[in-house]
């Protein structure tokens, strides 16, 4: 028992240095870094020669959900408040407004065209309608575009604000398919006391841990040590209390990353490599637990879903939303629409029917597979040439 211990913690920093390793090799290609470390999680993973037989869907998700929370907490805490305030409607609309017309558009065609049931078509859509955070700030951070004033706020806050949606909409759906007594007011007034708990846990927790750590003049060490702290109170708070903690800890980083006080730069830098090493962690845990061999039977099907996601979904509910918002431009929605990436984050979500035991989640959590699998490499990889077809690049 020992030995197998030590064992897994060898494959693991084995894993995690060869990500990183491959994803300097084949950045030089135009490849993404993530589209390289889920790879090597599947082909590590069940089915494969190197086969570990991973199958923990449980221990998957706490480990996603955490991984996330630290991700989008350094999100926000890089995030300047100044500089995102004048394109909080937009931003907000697409999150919310536009996820929602996102989910509702998939569910459509994946009833007509794949010929699934209403509610499992909205499952689906609700799952793989949230933008990615780390996907869209990976990207926006190593392509290097400086892009149009409005733009790339308008992607960071809304990938870090539209998770809670996303997932409350996942496990809502979920447990009216399992007949858990869930009525549609009972799950719209628990997505009301979600988001009203996240964010105020979120902003107090937040001014609070600016106090105190401000009274206690902690060192240059100990800063992150309460950060993360901070992360796993607000997760565990709101997760007992049935608060948003996605949208909590967005919230306690633009709070605590706007606030002035020492060695903030330092955190910064802290949690900038912390949220590479949970993204890797992420993209490998996932990796390793879909069965490679079950993807074929969902290809087709895979890429139906994609294009019905990046033609029409998307686009669709971005349109709205800026529309609603009074900031309707044409070039600039085709930019939004196609850099709506999707990452390890509706990945993480497919895991709750899994773990909910709902007969057609496995079905779910591979196509959602196929969905991500093809934003990273077809968005992702073109988000240069679809800023510069649609002239969203600053003035030099």
């Amino acid at each position: 028992m020992a030995n197998e211990y030590y064992f897994i913690l060898l494959i693991g920093g084995l894993l995690i240095i060869l990500s990183l390793i491959a994803s300097k090799l084949f950045s030089k290609f135009g490849v993404s870094s993530l589209l390289v470390t889920l790879m090597i999680g599947i082909l590590m993973g069940n089915g494969q020669d190197f086969d570990f037989d991973f199958n923990y869907p449980v221990e998957a998700l706490r480990i996603g959900e955490i991984a996330l929370c630290i991700i989008i907490f350094a999100g926000g805490f890089e995030t300047s408040w100044k500089r995102i305030k004048p394109y909080l409607k937009p931003a907000i609309a697409m999150s919310t407004i536009g996820l929602l017309i996102t989910s509702l558009v998939v569910c459509l065609g994946v009833h007509f065209i794949l010929g699934w049931n209403w509610l499992e078509a909205l499952l689906l859509g609700a799952i793989i309608s949230s933008t990615d955070a780390a996907a869209v700030f990976s990207v926006l951070e190593h392509t290097g575009l400086k892009l149009k004033n409005g733009v790339s706020e308008i992607l960071e806050l809304e990938s870090g604000t539209n998770d809670p949606v996303a997932w409350f909409l996942t496990f809502g759906i979920t447990e009216y398919l399992i007949q858990t007594n869930a009525s549609v007011s009972f799950i719209a007034l628990s997505f009301v006391q979600s988001i009203v708990i996240g964010a105020l846990t979120g902003y107090v927790f937040g001014k609070l841990t600016h106090r105190l750590i401000k009274a206690l003049k902690l060192k240059r060490g100990q800063n992150p040590v309460m950060l993360i702290a901070l992360i796993l109170v607000l997760y565990s708070v709101n997760t007992l209390l049935g608060g948003s903690a996605f949208l909590a800890v967005y919230l306690a980083g633009i709070v605590l990353g706007n606030s002035a006080w020492a060695y903030r730069d330092i955190n910064i830098h802290f949690f900038e490599g912390s949220a590479w090493l949970m993204e890797i962690t992420l993209f490998l845990v996932l990796g390793l637990q879909v069965y490679s061999y079950e993807l074929p039977d969902v290809l087709l099907s895979g890429l139906i879903v994609s294009g019905i996601l990046m033609f029409a979904a998307r686009p669709f509910g971005v349109f709205i939303s800026l529309l609603l918002t009074r900031q309707v431009n044409h070039k600039r929605g085709m930019f939004l629409s196609w850099v709506g990436l999707r990452g390890a984050t509706p990945i993480v979500f497919a895991l709750i029917p899994v773990v909910k035991g709902l007969p057609i989640a496995q079905e779910i959590f591979n196509l959602t597979f196929i969905v991500v699998l093809a934003s990273i490499i077809f968005q992702s990889t073109t988000v240069g040439l679809a800023a510069r077809k649609t002239d969203q690049l600053a003035d030099q």
